[in-house]
């Protein structure tokens, strides 16, 4: 099988236009036409392709590196890879080993922020291509071996495969390598942290870890257990605007809130906030409370400024019936309605083509039980 580092697949990949899916056909017969082997031109289009994939997570670097499908779509995000670098520099590490480095955007941001890293992988492919992709670096090296033997380096990252033959991998036991392995690993050295799916279950999770859930432009990217790094607990880490703190056993369930009434205003916390716990910890500081029971939209009667919430201000309470929704967002003018919801089995976009909207106005409507039963909440953001 041919490397993606062939010469004659990156000289043709060099030369290539822009990938546009519906010239694939015509690019190829054109370089088949040049002479160019069908498997090299092939090699060379599925570069081109992934690259372009990868403008969204790797911007202008994207064009110089390459990629396998599953490593693209295993690979940190930059700023996340910033942030597992810096834990690892402001706890004093200048070296590391890094297990399972796949494209190696990891390996990019630690070796960008000065760390010394050996990092190993079990798939040939993915080592000539990490090899590629940190060709710069000459303090880090990419070697085909078993990243959990003969650790000599005073911290570990590991990033396991989760994904199998039928998708992911919900049970830790199943990644490789298996979590157990990891964690025994990880224990032999100063600082660890392995890179996890943000929706790993609490029960899972060692009780003297420090757990992160990372956002990202209010998306959660991933959760990542750390060991080495002080007093257990839960953060949520707003890449680039704050991190809240759960202390405590990362493993235990969090904190319930009894709900309130609706107040003058609706939050809706950042996702990293709802599962790291955060929610009992936000309505502390700032007076709030769930809507209803087991429901993270909160409420009060003051507007609060915080990064960790998204701000709403309640202008009405409507029932959630299509024909009465309906009516009352005509009379309002309403155009435009973004729709959000927890907790109620309604489909946003089916729900918005039912409702016809055609007025100049906007709005935003919240589908959720409250105190007082299931609602349609008109708001608009703060």
């Amino acid at each position: 099988m041919l490397s993606p580092t062939d010469p004659r697949i990156l000289t043709l990949l060099s030369s290539l236009p822009d990938y546009r899916e519906e010239e694939v056909f015509s690019v190829s017969s054109k370089l088949r036409d040049d002479g160019h082997s069908p498997e090299i031109i092939s090699a060379a289009l599925t570069q081109a392709r992934l690259r372009q994939q990868a403008r969204r997570k790797f911007a202008d670097r994207a064009e110089t590196m390459l990629f396998t499908a599953d490593g693209l779509e295993q690979a940190s995000r930059p700023d996340a890879a910033r942030h597992h670098a810096a834990v690892f520099r402001s706890a004093g590490i200048s070296s590391l080993r890094e297990v399972g480095c796949g494209i190696g955007a990891d390996t990019l941001a630690f070796a960008q922020a000065g760390l010394s890293v050996t990092a190993r992988e079990l798939e040939p492919d993915r080592v000539d291509i990490a090899r590629h992709n940190l060709a710069e670096f000459p303090h880090v090296r990419v070697e085909l071996a078993d990243g959990l033997a003969d650790i000599t380096e005073p911290a570990l990252w590991a990033d396991p495969a989760r994904r199998g033959a039928k998708g992911r991998l919900a049970d830790p036991e199943e990644w490789g390598p298996p979590l157990s392995t990891i964690l025994h690993a990880a224990r032999q050295v100063r600082v660890s942290g392995i890179k996890a799916a943000p929706g790993i279950d609490l029960s899972i999770l060692p009780p003297d870890a420090t757990v992160e859930w990372l956002s990202s432009g209010g998306d959660l990217v991933e959760a990542i257990i750390w060991l080495g790094l002080g007093p257990s607990g839960r953060r949520a880490v707003l890449l680039g605007h704050g991190t809240l703190t759960v202390p405590g056993d990362p493993s235990e369930p969090s904190a319930m809130v009894d709900p309130r009434e609706l107040g003058s205003y609706m939050y809706e916390p950042d996702p990293a906030v709802i599962r790291a716990g955060g929610i009992a910890q936000l309505c502390a500081d700032h007076d709030l409370a769930p809507v209803a029971p087991g429901i993270a939209y909160l409420t009060g009667d003051t507007l609060i400024e915080s990064t960790f919430l998204h701000r709403f201000a309640v202008e009405a309470v409507l029932p959630m019936q299509e024909k009465k929704l309906a009516r009352e967002l005509r009379r309002l003018d309403i155009g435009a309605l973004e729709i959000k919801k927890r907790g109620v089995d309604v489909a946003p976009e089916v729900l918005r083509t039912k409702l016809k909207l055609s007025g100049s106005q906007s709005a935003v409507l919240i589908l959720t039980p409250l105190l007082t039963g299931r609602r349609a909440v008109l708001a608009r953001r703060v």
